[in-house]
């Protein structure tokens, strides 16, 4: 019996293992440009036509703001690259996470749509916080006639701590558009999509509004105290 229950632990650690080498090999990313000082990766995703792409990019902003803008998902539209609308859901996990509809522009084709669900993993004493986006069936969302449901959308942000003043954030984005799009013009867009939402939020994080919020987010005060310790170089 011991024997068995020693096999069965064995055989699930296997797993787990073999599920997050997959995961990490999953995306091979490839230096494509470099604008504005930003880095651009693409990379094949397995099985699938579209690319995932990524940009890195220096923001000059505290990383709790850059947190609360993105959190601020109503305000998508107005910098997040060709998204058109937006409807909150309901949040969760202690109101970090989000659930809402995303309707995504597509130039000369049918528009997408999508139901996304975020998750925030906050590892300020190691200097990160990520903010994952995946589509999910949790709510079920007819937004009419118009629209072509996206298969699959798995997005993340990395914010970075450089300094005080200062944040290192990545934008992943691995989106599946579904038919009606040749996959070229589809792969074009795609690449250049992140670098154009951090273009754009780096003007978004100098609004007062946002840097007020982050004085009063629940992360402020832990930096703070992280700077205290040393454990945060400002």
């Amino acid at each position: 019996m011991i024997r068995k229950s020693f096999i069965t632990i064995v055989t699930i650690m296997l797993f787990i293992a073999a599920t997050n080498a997959f995961a990490a090999d999953k995306y091979q990313w490839k230096l494509v440009d470099t604008e504005n000082k930003c880095q651009i990766y693409t990379s094949d995703v397995p099985g699938k036509g579209y690319i995932a792409a990524k940009a890195t990019c220096i923001v000059p902003a505290r990383i709790e703001t850059i947190g609360m803008v993105i959190k601020d998902v109503a305000s998508f539209p107005r910098w997040m690259e060709d998204c058109a609308e937006i409807k909150f859901f309901k949040a969760h996990d202690d109101n970090d996470g989000l659930i809402f509809w995303y309707h995504q522009h597509v130039p000369f084709k049918t528009d997408r749509d999508m139901v996304l669900k975020s998750i925030v993993k906050a590892d300020l004493k190691h200097k990160k916080i990520n903010i994952y986006a995946d589509s999910t069936n949790e709510i079920s969302y007819d937004a009419g006639k118009g629209y072509v449901r996206m298969p699959s959308f798995h997005s993340e942000w990395t914010l970075e701590w450089v300094d005080r003043e200062h944040t290192r954030v990545t934008l992943m984005a691995d989106p599946d558009l579904g038919e009606g799009i040749p996959k070229f013009i589809a792969n074009m867009v795609i690449k250049k999509n992140p670098f154009k939402s951090i273009q754009r939020m780096m003007k978004i994080v100098k609004d007062p509004k946002y840097i007020e919020e982050g004085k009063n987010s629940k992360h402020f005060k832990l930096i703070e105290e992280l700077i205290k310790t040393g454990d945060l170089k400002p």
